[in-house]
């Protein structure tokens, strides 16, 4: 594939596991809009942080996204084959997906979502419990913030759903056999 990719969903939904999986098969570099949170999070003046309002952060995050994406899909890099694969929950659909999907950007970006559609939270929470590792943020937390936890993605999982219908963003449900699934996915790409 000569695009770029971004994977986009809830937290939880395997996008992350699906970038490395890029990585690994299809020799794609991975940026993941977390850690380039975390990053911007250290000017307090740009507002861009993990905690508070997701939609605010996902606004305020617009401009650099632009940018870093123009800058992605338009430099050496791009037309030297090295092809990125972006995963991230921080994405202001309004402003971001008609951008991409520019005449510009159309034929430079694939835009994938993740969603788990049959779990409910104690599903989720379950889930969470017995898969996730030290390499997952929600692996340190406690037993009553990964149930607040567990509730507030399967809320925003919702949103995502609604999204990816309104934009038609071809999306796959990860709810069962989400390795299986995820390995589909690669391969078709």
């Amino acid at each position: 594939m000569d695009k770029n990719i971004l994977i986009i969903g809830a937290a939880r939904s395997g996008k992350t596991t699906l970038a490395k999986k890029f990585v690994k098969e299809k020799g794609y570099s991975m940026i993941s809009l977390d850690n380039i949170i975390s990053g911007l999070s250290a000017y307090p003046e740009l507002q861009i942080h993990h905690d508070g309002d997701e939609f605010d952060t996902a606004s305020r995050l617009v401009p650099f996204l632009e940018k870093f994406f123009t800058e992605l899909s338009e430099g050496n890099a791009f037309y030297d084959g090295v092809k990125f694969v972006i995963e991230g929950t921080h994405i202001d659909f309004e402003k971001l997906i008609p951008f991409l999907r520019s005449d510009k950007f159309k034929d430079k970006y694939e835009i994938i979502g993740l969603t788990y559609n049959d779990i409910n939270s104690d599903d989720l929470y379950n889930n969470m419990k017995k898969y996730d590792t030290e390499d997952d943020w929600t692996y340190w937390c406690s037993d009553e913030e990964l149930r607040g936890n567990s509730t507030y993605f399967v809320e925003r999982n919702k949103f995502f759903n609604d999204k990816f219908k309104e934009y038609k963003i071809t999306s796959y449900d990860t709810s069962y056999d989400r390795e299986e699934v995820l390995e589909r996915i690669v391969s078709k790409y």
